[in-house]
């Protein structure tokens, strides 16, 4: 549930960046670009992660801390602080609670937590 609801926070806010293409320049505008791109991916992977596939999870950090930093460091500027702060809270739930649904997961399964076969 946390995925869907992050993704649809993270797809509410591409709508959002949009309006910051009016800007006169044009390094503003890729950057805003660039950062279309990285929520556009966020999301996807968060949809992803949505059924505990583990590679989406891993590859979030990818397009998320690029996304963070373009937005503290670039088109907010001198929010950096609190521009990090929220998003690096959010992250560190949603691995600890992906990692609590994957133990669980896997215990259901009957399969050991490593793996193997433990006769």
């Amino acid at each position: 549930m946390l995925s869907r609801l992050l993704a649809a926070c993270v797809l509410t806010s591409i709508p959002v960046h949009l309006a910051l293409l009016v800007s006169d320049s044009a390094v503003y505008r890729g950057w805003v670009y660039l950062q279309l791109a990285l929520l556009t991916a966020s999301a996807w992977l968060l949809w992803r992660s949505r059924r505990l596939d583990g590679r989406a999870v891993i590859a979030l950090p990818l397009t998320t801390i690029p996304a963070i930093h373009i937005n503290a460091a670039y088109l907010n500027y001198g929010n950096g602080p609190q521009a990090w702060a929220l998003p690096l809270a959010l992250g560190l739930c949603y691995v600890a609670l992906y990692a609590v649904a994957r133990a669980g997961k896997t215990r259901r399964s009957g399969a050991s937590p490593a793996g193997g076969d433990h006769r």
